[in-house]
């Protein structure tokens, strides 16, 4: 497998991510960890985190260069990481251009939740590490539109905040959110079963997402102040809606995202029963 003669996407070139860090074109098993044990050298480790079982043969295939990801149960994420819980080794991605070309079938019309998806979760997460903050950021996630069988394509930026009481004893887990809003998504009506390419431009305080090399929207954070959203290369920040429970008015702080600065990502693909996914090929560029 060779990536010498690889194009640099414009974004990443600009942003001076010009370094092939992460690739793998699917074209065998090859650079995958089947054996669940967590084995360096593996660019997916299918031992999966929050305490589930390693996947299965029959949740994943390689096949004429394409990675098909299935579910056997309903219910159940079919989900290959970068980064192995097991053997604690792998990759894990901080700053960068992230990519991956996919083919996704339409939703059965009652189908209710998100995915497939390709995002990277924090590491500290990932490995059940104690946290207070961390980050999450979904690259792609489609979520259905329910009774009419269009998905919609997403790209969000999370902070995830747990809260303790004076003993210690963890009462709550709540987050920040920026999601794009798909009223805003030229796309909107185009989504189809067709190949298309998702990436993520990830640089401090920044992150704008792209679909087929189209800038899609954008989001800025810092330690001190609100996090903003933009659409497209529009200057104006979109406006900021109260939310209907007044429970959740404050999901938005100042300093929110910033812990993006201190938390590197395991880069993960997923897919759930009755919306499986298919992947050409994954590639990250970095400096």
């Amino acid at each position: 497998m060779s990536f010498k003669n690889t194009p640099i996407p414009a974004a990443a070139e600009a942003a001076g991510f010009t370094n092939l860090t992460f690739a793998d074109d699917f074209d065998s098993y090859d650079t995958i960890d089947t054996s669940g044990e967590g084995k360096p050298g593996y660019l997916w480790y299918i031992d999966r985190p929050y305490g589930r079982p390693p996947l299965t043969a029959e949740e994943y295939e390689v096949n004429d260069s394409v990675l098909t990801l299935k579910v056997a149960a309903p219910g159940c994420l079919t989900q290959l990481s970068s980064y192995s819980k097991a053997g604690d080794t792998g990759y894990t991605m901080q700053y960068g251009y992230a990519e991956i070309r996919m083919r996704i079938k339409m939703p059965d019309e009652n189908y209710k939740k998100a995915w497939p998806a390709f995002w990277g979760m924090s590491k500290r997460d990932f490995m059940g590490k104690g946290w207070t903050d961390c980050g999450e950021l979904d690259i792609i996630e489609m979520v259905p539109i329910h009774g009419k069988r269009k998905p919609i394509y997403t790209g969000t930026l999370h902070h995830h905040h747990r809260y303790h009481d004076e003993e210690g004893k963890l009462k709550t887990v709540y987050g920040s959110n920026l999601v794009n809003s798909c009223g805003y998504n030229d796309y909107f009506d185009y989504i189809d079963e067709e190949w298309h390419t998702y990436a993520v431009l990830w640089e401090p305080g920044h992150v704008s997402w792209y679909w087929d090399n189209k800038l899609m929207h954008s989001a800025r954070y810092n330690e001190w102040d609100l996090p903003q959203y933009f659409y497209r290369n529009d200057p104006t920040p979109l406006p900021r809606l109260e939310h209907r429970d007044p429970k959740w008015a404050n999901r938005t702080w100042k300093g929110c995202h910033h812990i993006m600065e201190s938390d590197p990502q395991v880069m993960t693909i997923g897919a759930r029963a009755d919306w499986p996914a298919e992947i050409d090929w994954v590639r990250i560029w970095q400096k």
